[in-house]
């Protein structure tokens, strides 16, 4: 066995998440192991699908074990996120290679870049570029490419190479063994707002999707395309940010100031920011007050649904405790069986058994089962409350799923 871990949200599952799975097979993966976001994303929003229909696809189009990232992960920094995940691949005990897609697909360059970012004259670079009001992302792209040049600097341009940089960056902080596996991405870029050489980028086919558009059937795997088509028609997609527009202005204009105190990703601007536009009469006018050069939508957003969702800043400060599964096939069952002896955290499928396995995991676990409930209410139709507890895992016969 050689067993390789993807970090994924698959919102939704596409073409070029599929090429991604092939190519580390060809590379040598006899098994893949993929860590993926629950019902909200790291961009602050729903996830179009809910998580077991997306697990789902992920298994039946080339991954054989799929792993839920915590919502406090899940919604974070490019930072916290891959050190979530990457953790949580770490902790399984038994992934050989952890594999990402990249633009530039040169592990050297991205190496290279790493060694610059921790080089002891980086902070007084970037800390020039931070006092003019930069962004942190913009202030270290330009102190790289004051230090490095152009082609280091363009590798934190790019949306895959910025998050190929922070998994590199949180396999040294933990100390893995794993070997990083870069995939140079294929067609579409990730923002890319239209398809290219048959393929598209998530954002892309998300727009199409909420716009009613049917060509995104098109640029699905062909085992995915039934999968989106059967939840869509029970009701459990597409969800809509807009949709939760009333109650997150609620629970923004009920916010104290002890309360934004918990929140993640917190500055004192941001605090300040928040709490002025505590009266906006819509989610675009909120998010809108917040914004500044300094802040970007994504984190603005993040904010604010954790405002929404309950989501504790102190969270996604420490180590992942547990690992829940959403779903497996056999050559994932094969993984789950190496695992009970190297697994390093509690493993399970269920919620109420790692509850009263790991009390001090119950946070975690309440913020995961609230967010779902929440998640519920941006379906079209209002969904049902409590799936976190009894919405079964995904287990594949192995007709039902495996490489294309």
């Amino acid at each position: 066995m050689v067993i390789a871990g993807i970090v994924a949200e698959y919102n939704p599952f596409h073409l070029g998440h599929a090429h991604h799975l092939e190519e580390t097979r060809r590379r040598g993966a006899t098994h893949i192991v993929a860590v993926m976001s629950g019902q909200f994303v790291q961009r602050g929003e729903p996830a179009l699908l809910d998580k077991w229909t997306r697990a789902r696809a992920a298994l039946s189009c080339g991954a054989d074990l799929v792993l839920e990232l915590p919502l406090p992960y899940a919604m974070a920094t490019a930072q916290r996120f891959a050190l979530g995940a990457v953790g949580l691949l770490d902790a399984l005990g038994c992934v050989d290679l952890l594999s990402f897609g990249s633009d530039c697909g040169d592990l050297d360059r991205l190496k290279a870049c790493i060694r610059l970012l921790n080089a002891p004259r980086f902070p007084q670079a970037l800390g020039q570029f931070l006092d003019r009001g930069m962004t942190f992302a913009a202030a270290r792209q330009q102190a790289v490419r004051e230090l490095g040049g152009a082609e280091l600097a363009a590798t934190l341009g790019r949306a895959n190479d910025i998050l190929a940089l922070e998994y590199l960056a949180a396999l040294e902080q933990l100390g893995s063994a794993m070997a990083p596996l870069a995939i140079p991405r294929r067609g579409a870029g990730h923002d890319a707002d239209r398809p290219q050489g048959g393929f598209a980028s998530a954002s892309c086919l998300r727009q199409m999707i909420l716009e009613g558009q049917e060509e995104w059937q098109t640029l699905v795997p062909s085992r995915a395309l039934p999968l989106y088509r059967e939840a869509m028609g029970r009701g459990m997609g597409p969800a809509r940010l807009k949709a939760l527009e009333r109650p997150i202005l609620a629970a923004v204009r009920t916010l104290t100031r002890e309360g934004v105190q918990q929140l993640p990703d917190l500055s004192e601007g941001l605090e300040n920011r928040l709490l002025k536009a505590r009266g906006a009469a819509s989610l675009e006018e909120l998010l809108g007050e917040i914004k500044t050069k300094r802040y970007p939508l994504a984190r603005v957003r993040r904010l604010v649904l954790s405002t929404f969702l309950q989501v504790r800043g102190d969270l996604a400060l420490a180590r992942p405790p547990y690992l829940r599964v959403l779903g497996a096939n056999r050559r994932g069952f094969e993984v789950l069986s190496r695992a009970k002896d190297t697994a390093q955290l509690p493993l399970d499928h269920s919620l109420a058994r790692l509850s009263r396995r790991v009390p001090e995991a119950q946070v975690y676990l309440q913020t995961e089962a609230l967010a779902g409930d929440l998640w519920a209410l941006a379906l079209p139709k209002v969904g049902p409350a409590g799936l976190e507890y009894t919405h079964p895992p995904v287990f594949l016969r192995e007709e039902d799923g495996g490489p294309q």
